[in-house]
């Protein structure tokens, strides 16, 4: 009953933001795909002071939200909600020259780079950029910085007609920094991934038959491991389901900053208050500790139990 409390708690935290590019599900593995890079606890510049451009480089952080109208149109909402069409973006400012500006955002699996201009308007810095507009999903950033405040609005707009036609955000000036130690805080459930079995219980001296459904979802073993900062042994590792093994593993990528393609695994991990999604390569981040539990937790995924009861039981 534990483990469905905290699937239940699980439904609660799905049914909250997250930010997508419009990128198509995909499964995580670093293994076949170019997936791995740096993380650690997010500062928060919340009491910054913009004295001059300088202040305006580095991250920042915040939600990339569809427009109102777009949310009426969400086509990923259901009975439960896995995730929506929102998720957290990256603008990393990195260069000023003059009124001229250069950057990349970071945002669903895409790294994008761009460029534009900066001018000082009522004392606020209004931006006008433009991602290189030889991807699907580039576009034009519009925002501004307030000289007294430390948030940037704006809006995002792409170039060509997609699912997601334009977006806003509000964003917070943020340090991304490695940290190993960074721990998983919420249940994943794919509620995509499931199966039915006929269960058969006993009340009062009659039998009673139902549909009982079983998720692809963690249980709270995930809490007490860390393949980041010690080496796992094939004890512990050998009797977790197949979502723990994969959410442990992917874990080890969300720390050092990847920014994921899979929608379930940007929902998870956006929740996570230190999760800063800036690169979409982190192979050569990696400590020695990470590559050999990924090693690890690679054979034993393929085997494990892919279903969970309520009770944790494959």
């Amino acid at each position: 009953m534990k483990y469905l409390f905290l699937l239940l708690i699980g439904m609660g935290f799905y049914s909250c933001k997250e930010t997508v590019k419009d990128v198509a599900p995909e499964i995580e593995n670093p293994a076949e795909n170019d997936l791995i890079s740096e993380i650690n606890e997010s500062e928060f510049n919340q009491n910054l002071i913009i004295n001059s451009t300088d202040d305006l480089l580095g991250y920042w952080v915040g939600w990339f939200e569809p427009l109102e109208d777009d949310y009426k149109k969400n086509k990923y909402t259901g009975e439960h909600v896995a995730y929506n069409m929102s998720n957290k973006i990256t603008i990393s400012i990195d260069k000023i020259t003059g009124d001229l500006v250069e950057g990349h955002s970071v945002v669903a699996g895409n790294n994008r780079p761009f460029s534009g201009s900066i001018n000082f308007v009522d004392g606020s810095y209004i931006f006008e950029v433009k991602e290189l507009g030889d991807d699907k999903y580039d576009g034009e950033f519009n925002f501004e910085i307030g000289k007294n405040d430390s948030v940037v609005s704006g809006k995002w707009k792409a170039y060509k007609k997609v699912e997601t036609h334009e977006r806003k955000y509000d964003l917070t000036k943020k340090i991304f920094n490695y940290n190993p130690n960074n721990k998983l805080t919420n249940v994943y459930v794919d509620w995509e991934k499931k199966k039915s079995k006929m269960v058969q219980e006993e009340y009062d001296g009659h039998v009673e038959n139902y549909l009982q459904e079983e998720y692809f979802a963690t249980t709270e073993k995930v809490f007490n491991l860390n393949p980041s900062s010690a080496l796992l042994t094939k004890k512990e590792v050998e009797n977790l389901s197949k979502a723990d093994i994969y959410v442990l593993r992917n874990s080890i990528y969300a720390k050092h900053g990847y920014s994921f393609k899979n929608r379930q695994l940007r929902a998870f991990f956006d929740k996570h208050e230190w999760y800063i999604p800036v690169h979409t390569n982190i192979k050569e981040d990696l400590t020695e500790i990470e590559k050999n539990n990924i090693k690890l937790l690679l054979v034993y995924e393929k085997n494990a139990e892919e279903y969970y009861d309520e009770f944790g039981r494959g």
